[in-house]
């Protein structure tokens, strides 16, 4: 993984220990460190709260919150983000407890300069994206054996009515599930390209949106979209707009899909990109639940990975998804990423 820009949450009390580290950010390149500086537990939440960052730097000893117990509240708030270690010295057991909570790495205080730091950062994010991989790799592959397992259940079960009846129906419903497991495998494929790290790269939205609803029939799916902007990504990213324009169309029944780009007022290094349908909504009580793995809603559920692999490439990019109820009806799916 190879990035332009790197956002960082420093969480550090002393103002002379922040000034240092200030110092040497500053002057990093290869990446280039973006820094946002804290004093206290509660001041890195709402900064969680309200920015997108690639990894923190915590020490552990906080005016409102002492030792593993800070690691522990910034990994619940921030699961899918790099934590690394700020320490003035650290022994094999806090190591191996840092890590077991879900640290990646770890800096002795004084002990590294702006190359070594921007490094040990770079690494860690690394780390910390390629166990995500893994997890999610494991997830993708219980369900789909599953799926599996139980076609071949339906598909031996039809074949054995068959001989018995010779009834055509029971045939079919062993070919369709034969189909249903073909496609099942193919998709394990996708995914596995998918949520597999490629070079990163600053992409057009408004062009990748245009060439992805080319592809609907125009007559039957109105489109309209608003808006500029670009992406910091990989070719995932187009993936990710497939899967919600498609959720959209499919799922909620909609013919009207609206996309609006825009960069956040709040902070430009950021970009919206809204998907809004009129379709039937999604209902307040499972909304919490869609981007789970193997979460599926109605009739027209399927594997119940589409969402979830949307989620998962998105986290890779430090980018976040919502999802909002449009008015008068139906959904808006809002997509929060970096453009550098």
């Amino acid at each position: 993984m190879r990035q332009i820009d790197l956002r960082i949450l420093v969480a550090i009390e002393r103002p002379e220990r922040q000034a240092t580290l200030a110092s040497l950010i500053k002057k990093s390149v290869h990446p280039k460190l973006h820094a946002t500086y804290v004093s206290s537990l509660a001041a890195a939440k709402t900064q969680l709260d309200k920015s997108l960052f690639d990894a923190i730097l915590l020490e552990l000893d906080l005016p409102d919150s002492k030792g593993m117990d800070t690691l522990i509240k910034v990994q619940e708030k921030a699961p899918r983000m790099a934590i690394i270690v700020l320490a003035d010295n650290v022994d094999d057991a806090t190591m191996d407890r840092a890590s077991s909570i879900g640290a990646q790495n770890f800096l002795v205080l004084g002990h590294y300069d702006d190359f070594s730091l921007s490094k040990v950062i770079l690494c860690s994010i690394e780390k910390k994206n390629m166990e995500e991989m893994n997890k999610t790799l494991r997830v993708v592959n219980s369900i789909l054996r599953h799926d599996i397992l139980n076609n071949f259940t339906v598909i031996s079960g039809s074949l054995e009515i068959y001989k018995m009846k010779k009834d055509e129906k029971f045939l079919n419903s062993a070919m369709n599930g034969v189909e249903r497991s073909i496609d099942l495998i193919k998709k394990m494929k996708e995914v596995e390209k998918v949520i597999s790290p490629n070079e990163m790269k600053k992409m057009n939205v408004r062009g990748l949106i245009d060439d992805i609803i080319n592809k609907y029939p125009q007559d039957k799916i109105h489109f309209t979209v608003e808006g500029e902007g670009m992406a910091f990504a990989d070719d995932a990213l187009i993936s990710v707009f497939e899967n919600i324009i498609n959720n959209a169309i499919i799922h909620s029944g909609t013919d009207v899909v609206k996309v609006s780009i825009r960069s956040m007022p709040n902070d430009p290094g950021l970009v919206e990109v809204r998907f809004a349908d009129q379709g039937v909504g999604i209902p307040d009580d499972i909304r919490s639940k869609i981007f789970q793995e193997g979460f599926r809603y109605g009739r027209s559920g399927q594997s119940g990975l589409g969402l979830y692999i949307v989620k998962k490439v998105l986290e890779r990019y430090g980018a976040s998804i919502s999802v909002e109820d449009n008015k008068p009806k139906g959904s808006v799916f809002v997509i929060v990423i970096k453009s550098s």
